[in-house]
């Protein structure tokens, strides 16, 4: 069971505090995570389009609608009076269909991780329905105890042909030859954060393209970087001890300013929510 941030949380709609807190784990169990930055929700529609996705993936009719939600997680927001953060929407299906908002705790990147890269590993597994976000607690273990032991930041899921799909917790990018490439969406969840970086890329003009590749090229890469709703775009130092120049890399550095750009004007136009 997930650790819970602040006093309050959110059951079906009704604030209830934390010394209440609980839930069952039952074969079915959709969530998404939105990033808090400055009491604002960030790309919150997409994120909640994703969350009906991932649903619709789990055969679960939603709950509630995208705007009594977002209504919702305002509420949450004010009650516990928290600033920054990440929000956990959970909806837990056995006999009737429960839904849980609550913050959980996060982990940012340290800003030496954005200016020297992370190490990450290839490990061979597969998520069970890689296009719906759901809870896999034997999937969870057996990647938090491979990153443990590896002493990395995050690892990177090889399927049974051999190819990258995602991260463990994250999606993940390469540069090679002056293009951005990323594994194609049928083989991995598609991030809000993933999709934010391929509109900036073909806005910018970058040449982009969804190609699987495999762990043996990473010594061809210009470098490469995770992205998620925590870390935003990650620079990766190297791949299964491979060494990678991502932060000196021009089609990233550009993608970062980007990034960080869209993430200020969307703070500024939705910061009365």
């Amino acid at each position: 069971m997930d650790k819970l941030i602040g006093n309050y949380f959110i059951k079906n709609k009704n604030i209830v505090e934390k010394e209440e807190f609980h839930y069952t784990l039952y074969s079915t169990n959709v969530y998404e995570v939105i990033r808090v930055i400055d009491k604002t929700p960030l790309f919150l529609e997409e994120h909640l389009k994703r969350l009906d996705e991932s649903l619709a993936l789990s055969g679960i009719a939603s709950p509630k609608s995208a705007e009594e939600l977002k209504n919702l997680m305002i509420r949450l927001i004010k009650k516990n009076q928290i600033k920054n953060g990440n929000i956990k929407i959970l909806i837990n299906k056995n006999k009737a269909t429960d839904l849980y908002l609550y913050f959980i705790p996060h982990s940012y990147p340290e800003m030496k991780l954005y200016r020297e890269g992370i190490a990450v590993a290839s490990i061979s597994i597969e998520r069970k329905n890689p296009n719906a976000k759901v809870i896999d607690e034997d999937y969870k273990i057996a990647v938090n105890s491979f990153i443990e032991e590896k002493n990395i930041y995050e690892a990177l899921l090889v399927n049974r042909e051999g190819f990258f799909t995602e991260g463990s917790k994250s999606n993940v990018f390469f540069v090679m030859d002056g293009t951005l490439i990323t594994p194609p969406l049928k083989d991995v969840l598609g991030g809000v954060t993933r999709k934010r970086i391929l509109a900036l890329a073909k806005e910018n003009n970058v040449n982009t393209l969804e190609k699987s590749i495999r762990p043996s090229d990473a010594k061809k890469l210009e470098g490469a970087f995770i992205s998620g709703t925590s870390p935003k775009i990650l620079p990766i130092s190297s791949i299964d001890g491979v060494k990678l120049k991502s932060t000196e890399c021009d089609i990233i550095k550009e993608l970062v300013s980007l990034y960080e750009e869209k993430t200020k004007d969307y703070i500024a136009m939705n910061s009365a929510l």
